[in-house]
């Protein structure tokens, strides 16, 4: 794919001039011209405006030569409608063309093919006639070139919340420099020292890569988007929304650690019932035990109660 596939020409900064020179040759002014896609011939427009006394079939008839110059050097010359390329500059070759029609018409609007930034100049358009020593000049155009960038990309690093993030917006192959534009929350702009932008020329093409990096403070529910615009084919293109989120790296340790303590207060749980049963287990068995030592004491001293009391009656039948 060519450079010239992504240029487009501007004429803004063309102007008209309004020349009356000897009847046979009419007054001409530069048309308004809109920015138009590279896909085919791109025309510096010119066109002529006939004095009402004169019809265009008599300009036809006239034998005439049309000149478009840079300064001194001939871009393209028709004579009698007959492109001649044996005076034109060498990097315009096959590349210009005049209207079939240009003497019917006036327009003599010079349709230039695979645009390039070298191509961004001032030109003129001359008419002459035989057995005219000089040429006379019609109008002056100045041909702005530009090229469409690519949709900005944004990209971020990760987010954590309350800290200072690190977006990065990029676009390539386009030009002149754009402007780039922040936004954060859709509306608020952040200061210029929390932003840094650099454009790099590439060397093959003439076009530029912007790179835009921002520095900003970001909540959970905050939005980032940027945009660049090429003020010369007054093109704005911005990038998608970034809704500012809890970082999955982040997200992915509380919920670790949510699981952690939870599992971790539940085993705590568990020991502590498990330990309150064994100890209130202990304290049965302690009181049943204490209570069966009871009942052997009592019953042994019963025993020995009577006992006692048999050994007593014994004794006092012995004495009778």
């Amino acid at each position: 794919m060519s450079n010239s596939d992504h240029l487009c020409f501007s004429t803004q900064c063309r102007y008209p001039l309004y020349l009356t020179t000897r009847g046979d040759i009419g007054s001409y002014l530069i048309s308004e011209g809109d920015v138009s896609d590279m896909d085919q011939w791109t025309a510096v427009e010119c066109n002529h405006l006939l004095h009402i006394t004169r019809e265009a079939e008599e300009l036809a008839s006239v034998d005439i030569s049309i000149e478009w110059r840079l300064g001194s050097d001939v871009v393209h010359r028709s004579e009698s409608g007959e492109g001649n390329e044996r005076t034109q500059i060498m990097s315009y070759r096959n590349r210009t063309q005049l209207p079939e029609d240009a003497l019917q018409t006036g327009d003599f609007s010079l349709q230039l093919s695979d645009v390039t930034r070298e191509d961004d100049q001032s030109y003129d358009c001359y008419i002459s006639r035989p057995g005219l020593e000089s040429s006379t000049p019609v109008c002056t155009v100045c041909l702005r070139v530009a090229a469409h960038f690519s949709s900005p990309v944004l990209l971020n690093e990760e987010v954590r919340e309350g800290e200072e993030t690190r977006f990065t917006c990029h676009s390539s192959g386009g030009f002149p420099e754009p402007a780039v534009h922040w936004f954060v929350d859709q509306t608020e702009q952040p200061a210029l020292d929390s932003v840094h932008t650099q454009s790099t020329l590439i060397p093959d093409s003439g076009l530029y890569n912007v790179t835009s990096v921002l520095l900003v403070n970001v909540t959970q529910d905050t939005t980032v988007s940027c945009a660049i615009e090429n003020l010369l084919l007054n093109e704005t293109l911005e990038s998608l929304s970034y809704g500012v989120e809890a970082s999955p790296v982040v997200g992915r340790a509380s919920q670790a650690m949510w699981i952690f303590s939870t599992t971790l207060c539940v085993l705590v749980a568990v020991l502590v019932a498990s330990a309150v049963v064994y100890q209130i287990k202990e304290d049965y068995d302690r009181k049943r035990n204490q209570n069966l030592q009871q009942v052997v004491l009592e019953e042994d001293e019963t025993k020995h109660s009577m006992l006692d009391m048999e050994r007593l009656d014994s004794l006092t039948e012995t004495n009778v």
